[in-house]
C-alpha cells in the first residue's frame, strides 16, 4: 500500500471517529474540504493542522489518533498515549506486575508461533500486537514512578 494510500485511510479513520462528514466539518471548522479528505477518488489529504484537529476528536472518541499512528509509523516509530494520573507505590507495584504478564503474552505468543519453525504473518501481526501492549504498559508504568517521585520531591521541599 502507498504511503498517499495509508494517509487516506487514516483520514477516513479520523473522519469517521469524528461522527462522519459532517461532524468532521462541525467539529475542526471546515467546509466542504473534510468531504476532499474523505473521498478515496481525491488525493487531497488534511493538512498537519486540520490533522491534528481531527485526531483530538478521534482520541476523545476512539482513544486512538490515525492520522499521528500512520506518520510515526512512516518514520519508524509507534505511539503510545502517555497517562495522566498521580503515583503512588502500590500503584507502581501493580503495574510492574501488569508488565510481567504483558511480557508473558509476549513470550507466549513467540513460543506459540515458533512451535510449527516458522512465523506466519498472522503471528507476527499477533506478536507484535503483544508487544505493543507490554511497551504501553512499560510506559504506565514509567508515568506513575515519575509521578512519584515528583510527588515524593515535592513533599521534601
Amino acid at each position: 500500500m502507498s504511503l498517499f494510500a495509508r494517509f487516506k485511510r487514516a483520514a477516513r479513520q479520523a473522519i469517521a471517529a469524528c461522527g462522519g462528514i459532517e461532524a468532521a466539518r462541525a467539529g475542526i471548522g471546515k467546509g466542504s474540504v473534510v468531504g476532499e479528505w474523505n473521498a478515496r477518488d481525491n488525493r487531497r489529504l488534511p493538512s498537519i493542522a486540520d490533522a491534528h484537529a481531527l485526531d483530538e476528536i478521534a482520541l476523545i472518541e476512539t482513544g486512538r489518533a490515525p492520522l499521528l499512528e500512520v506518520r510515526a509509523a512512516e518514520l519508524g516509530f509507534a505511539i503510545i498515549r502517555l497517562p495522566e494520573f498521580a503515583g503512588s507505590c502500590e500503584a507502581i507495584a501493580l503495574e510492574v506486575a501488569r508488565c510481567a504478564s504483558e511480557f508473558g503474552d509476549v513470550a507466549r505468543s513467540v513460543v506459540d508461533a515458533l512451535a510449527d519453525g516458522r512465523i506466519e504473518r498472522a503471528e507476527r501481526d499477533a506478536i507484535a500486537r503483544e508487544i505493543d501492549e507490554a511497551q504501553a504498559a512499560l510506559v504506565r508504568l514509567r508515568a506513575l514512578a515519575l509521578a512519584e517521585a515528583a510527588s515524593f520531591k515535592a513533599e521534601r521541599d
